[in-house]
């Protein structure tokens, strides 16, 4: 069904019954709709997640993974997937015309028969195009991957330093802690190490990229082994981001049994742990970092678990989902129960993103848990869609607007995939098949914003994007971080509402500089060289 028919039936069907038409407060005055339709075998992604039979553990069980990138610079995001490790995982290059071929192999990506997790697209050696990380659990490597350029990968992960003794890697996250030019990586691990094994003083978070293809575990150096002694590791969702807008890159860690970490960059390439009380997440999972409220400074949500029936015996937190707004002074304080999303399910990868293109971020998390060790309550809970209301509260209309997922989705990436204006949203599951979702809405006009750093960092991790249209400004951070498990395109979607207009776009990049570009043309791509 093509595009604007889709939509033009949906608003029918809204006159008619009530209910279908979910409206956006637009910051720009507009009316936003939003329906999304399943359109997952019709884009080629035909594969389901699998592992070996008889293999479990709650590792293997959480591991999984999505990333999005243009891996080959053709101006059309491609997909990286976990397949498991009955399988392989599989890269799916975007054609352009709404469909994907798989062509794992022959870029040298089709990594067989391990329990990979948390795949991260980034372009660490500088040269302009999309490396790639791929992290593992259950005692099997992660693989670092440079691209040639050529449309094929090498794997470089002996010569690169990042050899792993951790028991399990989840999920990676890129930034310039140190502001040296290039991209230094953050990964978060979980549970134990290997039995019998003495790590002492091997940390493995952070890792100091030294600009020649190699990288230096630095955690303790940085501080993070005196944050981190005597916790179990519990790591489950690192980002780069300057939470206190103070010019360097901080990193929140999301960490499952009250190990969440706010890690504050002191500007001499150490950290101290700015951890308060405020922050109350007991099962820290997933996590999404934006500005939800339209102040200029960025939000950090962590998503938990909800136990829906308050009479079961449980042996977890019940904390549930967690919001933290950003107080504009280097400090954080709880807004869940304010924005109304507390309650996730058993909440894993989450994003903030423009879903109806009416000019602030709505929020979308995935969720589930097998039956596996613990519970049948959290076998087929539904994604949640958190529409902005535009007044500091959210609500769900997963179903209304046609996310049907009820899978064991640990995943997720937002990206316009069509290239049409609107984002769409790719879930990752555990042991089943995948659910593209495109997005046939919204109303209302769109600027996707793309960077040109200088080599090494070539994508303007770290820089501001800040558009100015109909009187209101509105702030993306260009990152390279986690949902958990999963990545997506560093790019800034901006969604317009009402406005026919851009003012202005104002790109601050990490070395301080400005770019101004003044009135560009909307419903378009903007690349901004710096």
């Amino acid at each position: 069904m093509a595009h604007g028919m889709a939509t033009r039936i949906f608003l029918l069907l809204a006159l008619f019954s009530g209910i279908a038409a979910i409206p956006g407060c637009s910051s720009g005055g507009g009316t936003a709709f939003v329906l999304f339709v399943e359109a997952t075998l019709l884009a080629g992604f035909d594969y389901t997640h699998a592992d070996v039979n008889g293999v479990n553990s709650e590792a293997i069980v959480i591991a999984c993974g999505v990333a999005a990138g243009d891996f080959d610079g053709d101006g059309h995001i491609d997909v990286y997937v976990i397949g498991g490790s009955a399988g392989k995982n599989l890269l799916y290059r975007n054609r352009g015309d709404g469909t994907f071929e798989e062509v794992g192999e022959q870029a040298g990506v089709a990594i067989a028969g391990i329990h990979g997790a948390g795949p991260s697209f980034c372009d660490y050696d500088g040269d302009g195009d999309l490396d790639l990380f791929v992290g593992a659990v259950g005692g099997e490597s992660p693989v670092l991957f440079r691209n040639d350029g050529d449309g094929t990968f090498s794997d470089v992960t002996a010569a690169s330093g990042v050899v792993i003794t951790r028991e399990n890697t989840f999920s990676a996250a890129w930034g310039d802690y140190d502001g040296d030019g290039d991209l230094d990586l953050f990964l978060a691990h979980w549970r134990q190490f290997f039995p019998g094994v003495d790590l002492e003083g091997a940390d493995e978070y952070l890792w100091r990229n030294n600009g020649d293809g190699t990288f230096t575990d630095v955690s303790g150096p940085a501080g993070l082994t005196a944050i981190y002694a005597g916790m179990e590791d519990h790591t489950f969702t690192p980002n780069f981001t300057d939470y206190d807008n103070d010019g360097d890159l901080d990193v929140l860690v999301a960490g499952d049994f009250n190990t969440s970490r706010v890690l504050r960059n002191n500007g001499d390439g150490t950290f101290s742990d700015a951890t308060t009380g405020v922050f109350t997440d007991e099962n820290g999972m997933g996590a999404a970092i934006g500005d939800y409220d339209g102040d200029g400074d960025l939000d950090w949500f962590i998503t938990c678990i909800h136990e829906p029936d308050p009479t079961r015996p449980t042996a977890w937190g019940q904390t549930g989902n967690r919001l933290y707004r950003n107080r504009g002074d280097g400090t954080f304080e709880d807004a869940t129960e304010e924005a109304g999303v507390r309650f996730g399910f058993w909440g894993w990868a989450a994003s903030f993103a423009d879903l109806d293109n009416d000019g602030d971020l709505d929020l979308v998390h995935a969720n589930g848990w097998p039956s596996f060790g613990i519970s049948h309550s959290f076998i087929e809970d539904p994604t949640r869609v958190f529409l902005n209301n535009g007044n500091g509260r959210f609500t769900d209309h997963a179903g209304t607007v046609g996310v049907s997922d009820t899978s064991q989705t640990r995943s997720l990436v937002c990206f316009d995939y069509d290239n049409d204006g609107d984002l769409d949203l790719f879930l990752a599951a555990n042991r089943q098949q995948p659910h593209l979702y495109r997005n046939d809405g919204p109303v209302g006009h769109w600027l996707r914003v793309v960077l040109r750093g200088r080599a090494p960092n070539t994508q303007g991790i770290g820089a501001r994007v800040f558009l100015t249209a109909g009187g209101n400004t509105a702030m993306r951070e260009i990152r390279a971080g986690s949902n958990f498990e999963s990545n997506n395109p560093a790019n800034a979607h901006f969604g317009l509402g009402g406005n026919t207009t851009v003012t202005r776009v104002r790109v601050v990049w990490p070395n301080g500089t400005e770019t101004i570009v003044n009135a560009p043309t909307i419903d378009a791509e903007l690349i901004v060289q710096e």
